[in-house]
């Protein structure tokens, strides 16, 4: 019968496989979910990721358990199921009458699940030997089709950024607001660097080089969820950069550091100083950062405000003292927090400025420097982007004098001009 004959030769190729790689692959009765639980647990728990990374991980993780794939079995799983279950999130979910009912995933997101769902496959047929071959090897990766626009004006900026003139009212404001005074330093060293928030509040004295007036961009600030703590970081890509900067720039960072210099006086015993200690949880290093204060006095602020009291520091570990470039008049710790604050005061006290928010100055910056002609692979550098496609992409609607320049160099050149 056919039913025999299948039974049959999947008997033979069993053998098959045996004979030649001495293995029975054979995923037992494991589900999807069981797989991608393994998975993390192997690969993704001890990798050197923060925990806000891992939890970019759990979260498509989440999305597999709840869909029907999540609870097949694996020996059951086909590449067409795999296939519908990115294609339902590629291009979100309808009912019966046309309806959308989920909407489609983002490009980024998109990208995490396939990093996922690949390395959960590829983990099956080694080192676990449940697969012969990872499925996902044959699932597409779709692209959407784009809506063309045949008439009327299809120009769309991908990077929103501000001017000259709104940034120096957006500083003047800051400057001259008593409340707001401590954030119109980020905003400067971010307009004139294109540092990202957390590198700005990560920033310490001594990584500004004012006799090179270049800063060294060695980490990042952020918060981890799970040790409810400030902690430092590598940047975004992992690696450390340098950036130069030019007068302007040395003048506003003099100005900072005599003002800290001042405050320091000022405040005395009362001015929080703070520390960073290597602290080893769950087998993983976090860099923590522990605050002096007094916590009688602010025992009822935020905790987004300052790090660990130094009364819980480990004593026998080393302890790094930090003089962040960034801060508030008594030293209290300045944070991405603060920085989202940032946005919505510049937004509420300068309405016709809404667009603003503070990841628009790196935008700013990087536009600025591709419009006046420089090399795009020194803007990736500075920027730090992990590949120069990046760059290339987010910036390459880079205004109408640019491509003005460019019609003006293939005149000079048809015409034997210069």
């Amino acid at each position: 019968s056919e039913s025999k004959s299948e039974t049959n030769r999947l008997l033979k190729q069993a053998i098959d496989d045996y004979n030649k790689e001495q293995c029975i692959y054979d995923p037992g009765s494991i589900t999807v979910n069981e797989l991608a639980q393994m998975w993390y647990q192997a690969e993704i728990k001890t990798a050197p990721l923060t925990t806000n990374g891992q939890y970019n991980y759990l979260n498509v993780m989440k999305h597999i358990a709840n869909h029907s794939l999540g609870s097949t079995k694996l020996r059951d799983v086909t590449c067409e199921q795999l296939q519908a279950y990115v294609d339902e999130k590629y291009f979100g979910e309808y009912d019966e009458n046309g309806k959308q009912i989920k909407h489609a995933y983002s490009p980024s997101s998109m990208r995490k699940q396939f990093y996922v769902l690949n390395g959960m496959f590829k983990y099956a047929v080694f080192p676990k030997k449940f697969l012969r071959e990872n499925l996902m090897q044959y699932v597409k990766r779709r692209k959407k089709e784009k809506k063309a626009t045949l008439f009327g004006d299809e120009q769309k900026v991908k990077a929103p950024t501000i001017t000259n003139k709104e940034y120096e009212r957006i500083v003047d404001f800051l400057l001259n607001d008593e409340a707001s005074y401590s954030l119109a330093l980020p905003v400067q060293i971010s307009y004139h660097t294109g540092m990202r928030a957390g590198e700005i509040c990560g920033l310490t004295w001594d990584d500004v080089d004012f006799e090179n007036q270049c800063i060294y961009v060695k980490r990042s600030m952020y918060y981890d969820s799970n040790t409810k703590c400030w902690e430092l970081k590598t940047p975004k890509n992992g690696k450390s950069r340098v950036i130069d900067f030019g007068d302007s720039l040395y003048r506003i960072l003099q100005k900072a550091k005599n003002e800290m210099m001042e405050a320091m006086e000022t405040y005395g015993n009362l001015y929080q100083k703070h520390y960073c200690q290597m602290i080893e949880i769950k087998g993983k290093q976090h860099c923590q950062i522990f605050t002096d204060y007094d916590e009688s006095i602010i025992e009822n602020t935020s905790r987004f405000c300052h790090g660990k009291p130094i009364s819980s520091m480990n004593r026998s570990e080393p302890v790094i003292p930090l003089s962040f470039v960034c801060h508030k008049p008594d030293g209290e710790l300045l944070t991405t927090q603060t920085l989202k604050w940032c946005n919505k005061v510049v937004q509420k006290n300068l309405p016709d400025i809404s667009h603003f928010h503070f990841h628009c100055l790196r935008h700013t910056y990087a536009t600025t420097l591709v419009a006046a002609g420089a090399n795009v692979k020194d803007v990736q550098e500075l920027l730090g982007h992990s590949d120069i496609k990046i760059t290339l992409n987010t910036y390459s609607h880079v205004t109408r004098q640019t491509r003005k320049r460019a019609v003006g160099i293939f005149e000079n050149a048809i015409h034997g001009v210069g």
